[in-house]
Parts: structure tokens; C-alpha cells; sequence
């Protein structure tokens, strides 16, 4: 049963009412519970005690045509009983139990981010509705994703969530609602998420730590690989470094991936990575994209960290490289753990900034900074990443190009001086 209870400040002063029940209209079996705010005024404590009273009428779920934080929102609209297949939770879940093209965890993935985020607010509405899905209500939706309060890793619930997560759950939503308006008949006229601007990265003043990348210079990485203790361990970051490979994929090599007919240009395939299997474990399938699948140059000092692996350990040609304790996979959180360590350890001998906390992708980074750094184009970052577009490496490291800035400085340095800036000429094809 829903209950309402009066929220108090420190003086006593009644400030809201929240009405608090068990969601049965989750699809985990787990206790997760639901909660709506009204004023804290005698108008409040009579429209809380309505709503419960909605509530338990519907079954402990949120009721029908009610839009978390506004009310209900032109309940006419809604259509009856025999329509709950357009009910969002309903429609939405089918949507994604559906799709096809994408890997089992994803699909897992979006169904409880639904769940947490998406289904709180629109998850009783009508997929139809032009009232319940409108610019209005959808810019609401987000500006309340921009208050919540998550976690980071194991910490406490205290940190904004980031634009990029509210970003990604707006397409979430989004691509439901495509689907809506694609529909045979079509559902929708339009999808209302195409006109809500979303935050920035640098909106509200972003920290160090809430960056996404953390590039390290080469003396920064030999530092945090001289204190790591296991000797797998250092291998793995000279060789994550000098590659450029994600995780998933370095863990996954074997040494037949070497290849060595032209012993002046050795070559890695990478043609295969750990994927998740959607039930909590894993296996060895494709890289991430088909541009994941790409055969690279490697510098000797690779070579000679994997050929020293190889003789100290004894692998056979199908063997893995990088292995747990009894020769399984590498878990991610194992090895970060021993990274963690020795981050903390550099920073303490004075060989790494204290405002720096790189994780091991950020190797990956660090190997496409030194290489754009000397000179080298995106498309050869591009390709020797495994990215499957070039806008993706260009909007991680295009302001990382030398160039780019000496060109800049020439033209405002001649502004400067009061001269025209010289047009730069164009090679013809």
C-alpha cells in the first residue's frame, strides 16, 4: 500500500508531502521503491492523499496519464483498457525485447536504464498521446535527469549525472518514440525529443575528474608501469600503449595474432575481442565494429614485450597473452584494481599530477594523442584505432592536431600586425 509521509526541515516546519509505495510495475523482482512530491501546504497534504488513493487503485503503479513532477496531463487522452499495449512501459519494452542487430547485453543494458530513469516518468502514459509526449513535457524529463544524484564506481550518491549519460538516455527515449512514428499505421506524427537541446560537457563548470579522457605524457605512463609489481601487468600497459588496442581486445590476443613474414614490418591482427553474453559472463566473438577488424603496425618494443610473455610464460600459438591467475580471462576490474595502485604510488613519488586520474583506457587515448602529437592524420588514427567513422575521431582528438594550432597562431599573429592574412592555396586534384 502507498503512504504519505511529511517531509520536515530542521525547525519542524512541514516543507512537502511525498506519497512513497513499492513499484509493482517493475520488471525486477527486487524492492525498488517509487516516490512523488507535493507542496507542503493543507492543498498539498489533501492532493497527496488523492494520489495514494490513485495509486493503490491502480495496482501499486503509477496511475494512468499521471507525468512524474506535473500531474496528470489531459487524462481524456488516454485510452481504455483494452489499449494497454500503448501504455509506454509496455510498448517501450516490446520495442527494445525486439530490436535486432544489437548484442544481448545492450538490450539488458536499455531495458534497466528504462527501468531507472524513463519508466518513473512516462512509463503509464499512451505512446499516442501528443499531451503526455510533447516538447514540454520531454524538456521536463531531462531538466530532472540534470538534478539527479548518482554514484561513481562504489562511491557515494553525491555526483550530478553526467551530460553525457543524460544524452544517451534522451536517445534512448528518442529512438522508441522513432519507432512510434514509423509505425504501420503510424502511432505518432512526430518525435518530440528532435527539439530538446541537451547539456554540454562544459555546461556548470566541468571538474578534472568528471573529463572523460585523461592523456598522459610517455614519462607519465613509464611511471605508473614501473609501479605496477607483476610483470604481465607492465607488458600490458607497453603494449596497450604502444597499440592503441581496448581491453577487450588486448586481453583477447593470442600469439598467432602476431604476424611476422616480413620481420621488418611485423604486423598485429587484431580480429577479435571479449564480449559480453548478456547472462553475466563472457566470450570471444568480433571486435566492437567492422572497422574493429584491422591488421596493424607494431613498433619492435611491442614485439620484444609480447615475444618476452611468450617465452616466459610458454604459450602456445592459440594461448592468451594476458590471463588470470589460473588462465582465464583478465577481468577488467582485476587488472584496473593494480592500475589504481599504482596511479596512487606515482602520484605520491611526484611523477603524476594529483589532479590526474587515468584509467587503462586511457592508454588507448594516450597512444592517439602521441601519434596526432608527431604529426600523423585522424584517418591513420582512425583506422589504426578501429573506428568506425571518422567524426568519432575527430571530435576526440581534432583539437590534439599541431597543425591546426600553428595555423591559428600565424593568421592572429598577422591580424595582429595589422596585415592581411594570406589565403592559403589549394592543391588542385
Amino acid at each position: 500500500m502507498a503512504s504519505v509521509h511529511a517531509r520536515k526541515n530542521r525547525a519542524g516546519e512541514t516543507t512537502s508531502y511525498q506519497v512513497k509505495w513499492r513499484d509493482a510495475g517493475r520488471r525486477s523482482g527486487d524492492p525498488v521503491w517509487a516516490t512523488e512530491k507535493f507542496d507542503g501546504d493543507d492543498e498539498g497534504q489533501e492532493a497527496a492523499e488523492i494520489f495514494k488513493a490513485a495509486v493503490d487503485e491502480a495496482g501499486q503503479r503509477w496511475p494512468a496519464g499521471w507525468v512524474k513532477g506535473q500531474g496528470y496531463i489531459v487524462p481524456e487522452e488516454v485510452g481504455p483498457a483494452d489499449d494497454a499495449q500503448y501504455r509506454f512501459r509496455a510498448y517501450a519494452t516490446r520495442v527494445i525485447e525486439l530490436r535486432t542487430g544489437i548484442e544481448e547485453h545492450y538490450r539488458k543494458a536499455c531495458l534497466r536504464e528504462l527501468e531507472m530513469y524513463v519508466f518513473p516518468t512516462f512509463g503509464e502514459c499512451d505512446v499516442r498521446s501528443s499531451a503526455h509526449f510533447s516538447s514540454d513535457t520531454v524538456r521536463g524529463w531531462v531538466r530532472g535527469l540534470e538534478k539527479t544524484k548518482v554514484r561513481k564506481g562504489r562511491g557515494p550518491l553525491d555526483r550530478k549525472m553526467s551530460p553525457k549519460t543524460i544524452r544517451n538516455l534522451h536517445g534512448l527515449l528518442s529512438s522508441i518514440l522513432n519507432e512510434a512514428v514509423q509505425a504501420e499505421p503510424p502511432l505518432r506524427a512526430r518525435n518530440p525529443c528532435e527539439r530538446t537541446t541537451l547539456p554540454r560537457r562544459d555546461d556548470g563548470g566541468a571538474t578534472p575528474e568528471d573529463e572523460d579522457i585523461e592523456f598522459l605524457t610517455p614519462a607519465e605512463v613509464t611511471a605508473i608501469r614501473d609501479r605496477l609489481t607483476l610483470r604481465q601487468d607492465q607488458i600490458m600497459v607497453e603494449v596497450k600503449y604502444g597499440t592503441g588496442l581496448r581491453y577487450s581486445e588486448i586481453t583477447a590476443l593470442a600469439p598467432y595474432c602476431l604476424l611476422s613474414s616480413d620481420p621488418a614490418r611485423i604486423r598485429l591482427q587484431v580480429h577479435r575481442a571479449w564480449k559480453k553474453d548478456g547472462e553475466g559472463g563472457y566470450y570471444v566473438g568480433m571486435p566492437k565494429s567492422k572497422r574493429g577488424r584491422r591488421t596493424i603496425r607494431v613498433s619492435s618494443s611491442v614485439v620484444e614485450a609480447l615475444e618476452e610473455l611468450r617465452r616466459v610464460e610458454d604459450l602456445r600459438d592459440q594461448d592468451l597473452f594476458f590471463t588470470g591467475d589460473e588462465g582465464q580471462r583478465l577481468h577488467a576490474s582485476t587488472f584496473a584494481d593494480r592500475w589504481h595502485r599504482a596511479v596512487r604510488k606515482a602520484q605520491a613519488d611526484g611523477l603524476l599530477p594529483a589532479y590526474k586520474a587515468p584509467t587503462p583506457h586511457d592508454l588507448r587515448h594516450s597512444h592517439a594523442a602521441a601519434l596526432i602529437s608527431a604529426g600523423h592524420s585522424l584517418t591513420y588514427v582512425q583506422r589504426r584505432l578501429g573506428h568506425e567513422s571518422i567524426k568519432t575521431t575527430s571530435d576526440l582528438y581534432g583539437h590534439l592536431l599541431p597543425e591546426a594550432d600553428d595555423d591559428a597562431m600565424a593568421t592572429i599573429e598577422t591580424t595582429l600586425q595589422g596585415s592581411r592574412p594570406v589565403l592559403r592555396a589549394v592543391a588542385s586534384a
